[in-house]
């Protein structure tokens, strides 16, 4: 198992009131778990288009379904800032698979 022991190690005491610097690095745990979860998904999406096990339409689709229930939320006031900068790094995601798709590859 590959570990990371800084991901491990508390947060510098700085000065912050009590457990902000345990906040601050719960945010970047999510953060960097996040990132994560993103990037493996996007290579498993485009391996899967390149071997041609799926179609990138077929998944830029499904991209879409949720860039557009991130959308609603945020309309709806259901934490609006993340739910926007959500749908954002899915544009992203859908504009790779877009490129990743067939019509690139002549």
């Amino acid at each position: 198992m590959i570990t990371d022991k800084a991901a491990t190690m508390p947060a510098p005491d700085d000065g912050t009131e009590p457990g902000q610097g345990e906040r601050d690095g719960m945010d970047r745990s999510y953060a960097a778990a996040g990132q994560a979860a993103l990037m493996l998904v996007e290579s498993l999406m485009l391996a899967l288009v390149e071997r041609q096990v799926i179609p990138a339409a077929a998944l830029i689709e499904a991209v879409e379904t949720v860039i557009e229930t991130k959308r609603r939320l945020a309309a709806d006031g259901h934490d609006p800032e993340t739910a926007l900068r959500a749908a954002a790094l899915l544009a992203t995601l859908a504009n790779s698979l877009a490129a990743a798709g067939p019509a690139t590859k002549g």
